[in-house]
């Protein structure tokens, strides 16, 4: 067996242990075993935002769509808690309502003690966050009166109140997931005890109940997600007291550059690599796993374990059966378990550069050893489930695999493929495809390079060999040597993803449009009698307004455009646009088409693109021109005191503000977000006032943009001012149009084809809140969508079809 500069293989006891307290070496003190950190956002923390978040929204749906259910149930628990007898069910909530007050009172004064000033300042200033958000969201709602099953009797003082429920929720979601497992359970298990305590004990329904717990949860979740956790991880003197407890003292520990390990440092048996698996992060992999689980098929993601040790256990035991069957792995050394239940790996540490550090410079002889590891890694059914390049280090002897932390034994032949697959994609994008399918071949032999070809796709491959394969060209010229060599005409691909996220946002905007328009469908008869009676006058100019928003679209493009374009051909393409947006997600498909047609008339790429940029622009810079001018008529005409009167008050207002600083500072603490901002939107944003500033020394070009690009806003306002209309409603004009400039605008940002969904739910509730009657608005909204969505996915399918044949698109 290959230990790289390790010399003889390293065998170690493989057991636990457990430390606690500080050291002490020569009599003086050390550091401690453990010190508090505070850790960002993770997916851990998305999970439990969203699992609040749809407490919410089940609240919400069985307010508009449940409330006899609701009711019906909470007085099914009622009768059952009436059963019990009284004694026994006095002190049934006695001893919840203890509970509750030992964990509000004791909690802080033990966290005073341990001296954690940062933890207990995380959990009131969640408490406060879920007490100010249930009370401002509960009043907002009162003031709207669209959900009366949302308010919650307050009777029984000898049960914790709703909004105390909230603040508790909303301090369970910071502190519950850094406790101990035991005592994560008992907190979560308290806060479902005081909410059926407090259906069963009052007249509070379950409505008013699930709000406070989802409110609560949400804002706390918010509050971890902005300032992060206090959490409690072991220190390079608590590693070393843990593994000593298992003989293996190790000495001059240093944090390790490896990805996914924490400390590197040396024992008697030599260089050695640890890594640290808390309960944060296996409780990350476990939401990684299940999301991959849910997304993906075949891709070797088993159930998670149940705890940090078992998962390290696991790492193990696989590396000791590579290393049976003459496989070149880190060898194990020891496994333990700190005192906060961490999990402690400890192997061989490998000294040489990886496959990644090598580059072009591999030698055939270095791919050959690697690919006799993968061979004995098959032969012995183990899977690595991370075989890329970075994963692979070569040294004098030879190779090592030094990643086994995804590694699954016992492997099914489709997983084994996608090692294979891996591997070949990861040195295809060092190498060239030529050099990396024929060391393989040579190795593997046909059958195992034919069942990888069907993984060859990008699903199948991790984010960093994806990343790299991208930037090599892609997988065509790597399926295409793969194909030859094989002797594969056709290969047939293997379909790895289960469902995309596209179509659970898809379904979770739909769930949204049924529960706001499924009550309007409970007097059927009086939408039918609606619509029967709509007033035809008003569908012609609804037409009409539809229409001109194609027209726009096609001048924005004419004059966004440095040189000659049709305004017919570009409002062919516009209208074509209208099916292609049918399927694909909100503006993509129409600003692909625009730069396929404008390259089509012979214009660079970049001139496409710049001209698209340009038009984008000046569409965001007149849509907020328009709005601001709507409001500022609003404001001077008093068209929405009325509706707006059971807002302006100040705990609503500052409600409203604080949840959309809440939402954006959310949004802003999640790295990927920044990322993307920095990287992506900035230099966007710069894009379109470069091409802008060639657009505005035309003044011919300027009026046909920016007056093309008015009369898309302009446009869809006033088809649903029409809509609305036609069923014998006469709201205000203005108010219309600044409900479809602000809400309708946004709900068709949603990831969905056409805003689905989102765009009927969110033009409904507008207009009921504008005083529209509930079946002309459902009906309008409908009438609205039809006009400008559903009919016009026809014709456009029809021009999208000329175009082609004609070889404009």
């Amino acid at each position: 067996m290959l230990t790289g500069t390790l010399g003889e293989p390293m065998v170690g006891n493989v057991f636990s242990a457990a430390a606690t307290g500080e050291g002490m070496v020569d009599g003086q003190r050390v550091e401690p075993d453990y010190r508090d950190v505070t850790r960002r956002a993770g997916w851990q923390d998305v999970r439990t935002l969203v699992g609040f978040a749809v407490v919410v929204g089940i609240a919400l749906g069985l307010s508009r769509v449940g409330e006899r259910t609701a009711s019906g149930i909470a007085g099914d628990l009622r009768t059952a808690f009436a059963g019990v007898p009284e004694g026994v069910a006095t002190v049934l909530l006695g001893l919840v309502g203890a509970a509750y007050l030992v964990m509000v009172v004791v909690g802080p004064l033990w966290l005073l003690v341990r001296r954690r000033f940062a933890a207990l300042g995380r959990a009131v200033l969640a408490a406060f966050a879920g007490l100010v958000g249930y009370v401002l969201i509960t009043q907002a709602v009162s003031a709207r009166d669209w959900a009366t099953a949302i308010t919650v009797s307050t009777r029984d003082v000898s049960v914790p109140q709703a909004w105390e429920i909230a603040a508790f929720a909303a301090v369970t979601a910071v502190v519950a997931p850094v406790l101990r497992p035991s005592w994560s359970r008992m907190v979560w298990s308290l806060l479902v005890l005081l909410a059926l305590a407090r259906v069963v004990s009052t007249g509070a329904g379950p409505v008013g109940v699930l709000l406070a717990v989802g409110i609560g949860g949400v804002a706390g979740s918010s509050v971890a997600l902005l300032v992060g956790r206090a959490v409690s991880v072991l220190t390079p003197t608590g590693v070393t007291g843990v593994l000593a407890g298992c003989g293996l003292p190790v000495r001059d520990l240093e944090p390790a550059t490896e990805p996914g390990w924490a400390y590197r440092g040396t024992s008697d048996q030599g260089p050695v690599l640890i890594r640290v698996l808390g309960e944060r992060e296996w409780r990350t992999d476990r939401v990684r796993r299940g999301y991959r689980r849910l997304r993906w098929r075949a891709v070797g993601d088993e159930a998670p374990f149940g705890s940090p040790v078992r998962a390290v256990s696991h790492e193990a035991m696989v590396g000791l059966l590579a290393a049976s069957r003459q496989v070149s792995v880190a060898p194990v050394l020891a496994v333990a378990a700190g005192a906060h239940g961490e999990a402690v790996l400890a192997v061989g540490y490998v000294r040489g550069p990886t496959l990644a550090d090598l580059g072009e410079a591999v030698g055939d002889d270095v791919l050959d050893a690697t690919w006799q590891e993968v061979a004995r890694l098959a032969d012995a059914r183990v899977a690595v489930r991370w075989l890329a390049a970075q994963h692979i280090v070569v040294t004098d002897d030879g190779v090592v695999v030094v990643s086994l932390s995804r590694a699954q034994p016992a492997a099914p032949d489709g997983v084994l493929a996608g090692d294979v697959a891996e591997l070949l994609a990861s040195t295809s994008a060092l190498v060239g495809p030529e050099r990396a399918v024929a060391v393989a071949y040579r190795v593997l032999g046909r059958a195992r390079l034919t069942a990888a070809l069907s993984r060859l796709v990008p699903e199948a491959l991790t984010p960093t060999t994806r990343a790299a394969v991208k930037a090599a060209g892609g997988l065509g010229p790597l399926v295409a040597e793969v194909s030859a060599v094989t002797g594969v005409e056709e290969p047939q691909f293997e379909r790895i993803e289960r469902l995309r996220p596209r179509t659970l946002v898809m379904v979770t905007m739909l769930g949204l449009a049924v529960i706001f328009l499924a009550p309007q469908f409970t007097d059927l008869g009086s939408l039918l009698q609606v619509i029967v009676d709509v007033d035809w006058r008003w569908v012609l100019p609804l037409v009409l307004a539809s229409a001109a928003t194609y027209v726009g679209a096609a001048l924005g493009l004419v004059g966004g455009t440095p040189g000659r374009v049709p305004v017919g051909q570009a409002t062919a393409v516009a209208v074509a646009a209208s099916f292609v947006s049918s399927f694909t997600p909100p503006g993509i498909g129409q600003v692909g088409l625009n730069v396929r047609f404008l390259q089509k008339r012979g214009f660079p790429t970049s001139v496409a693109a710049s001209a698209s940029a340009a038009k984008e622009a000046a569409v965001l810079t007149v849509h907020l021109s328009i709005l601001t001018g709507f409001a500022i008529w609003a404001g001077n005409t008093d068209v929405l005191a009325h509706e707006l009167r059971g807002w302006t008050s100040p705990a609503v207002v500052a409600g409203v503000i604080g949840g959309v600083l809440t939402i954006v500072g959310v949004t802003l603490a999640v790295p990927r977000v920044r990322r993307l901002i920095t990287q992506k939107l900035i230099p966007a944003v710069r894009s379109s006032a470069d091409a802008m500033r060639e657009v505005v020394s035309s003044p011919a070009k300027v009026i046909s943009l920016f007056g093309g690009v008015a009369l898309l806003p302009l446009g869809y306002a006033s088809a649903l001012y029409f809509a609305v209309r036609a069923f014998g409603v006469e709201p205000s004009f203005v108010a219309v149009a600044l409900i479809s400039l602000t809400a309708g605008a946004l709900a068709t940002a949603a990831p969905t084809p056409g805003g689905l969904g989102a765009v009927e739910a969110v033009l409904l509730a507008s207009l009921t809140g504008l005083g529209v009657p509930p079946q002309p608005a459902l009906a309008g909204v409908a009438l609205y969508r039809l006009a400008t969505f559903w009919v016009p996915i026809i014709p456009g399918a029809v021009s999208f079809r000329v175009l082609s044949g004609r070889d404009i698109l």
